[in-house]
């Protein structure tokens, strides 16, 4: 699927960050995020991620950090810094756009992104599409079984 132009949001997904130095999930997610930005300067950003163990700064910081460094003007990029997971990565991003009626994309890597669309319908929104990164690492072989895991949770608690 063509990921539509123009989209009024992405919401990018974080992942951990160490320290201050993303990590190669989140660098590829915050790459594409790039790209799309680049080709789209009138999407806006929400950039979602709190701080968790071991990060000296929130997964929304880094990713603002990045973008901020490449070019992107800091008014296009909403930080959303108190999610855990996805589920409150996408409602805490939908509080911060303050509407479901509008066009967004979801930006995480590609095994994850199924799981992040389908959550994002959940939590209300009609347009949402999903943009992939790509991942390249052996832990696909740990990411991809985990990922398998985290949808049958989350089709069980409602979440998607």
């Amino acid at each position: 699927m063509k990921v539509p132009e123009n989209l009024d949001y992405l919401i990018v997904l974080g992942a951990h960050v160490d320290g201050t130095r993303l990590t190669l999930a989140l660098l590829e997610r915050t790459r594409r995020a790039l790209q799309y930005l680049s080709e789209n300067p009138r999407t806006k950003a929400v950039l979602s991620g709190g701080k968790g163990d071991g990060e000296q700064i929130s997964e929304a910081r880094a990713m603002y950090r990045y973008l901020t460094a490449h070019g992107i003007a800091e008014e296009r990029l909403i930080l959303e810094e108190k999610s855990v997971n996805t589920k409150e990565n996408l409602a805490f991003s939908r509080e911060k756009i303050g509407s479901t009626d509008v066009s967004v994309g979801v930006v995480t890597n590609h095994f994850h992104v199924f799981r992040g669309v389908a959550i994002g319908r959940k939590c209300g929104f009609r347009k949402i599409y999903p943009v992939p990164s790509r991942y390249r690492s052996w832990r696909l072989l740990i990411y991809i079984p985990r990922e398998i895991l985290a949808i049958i949770k989350d089709k069980v608690l409602g979440n998607m």
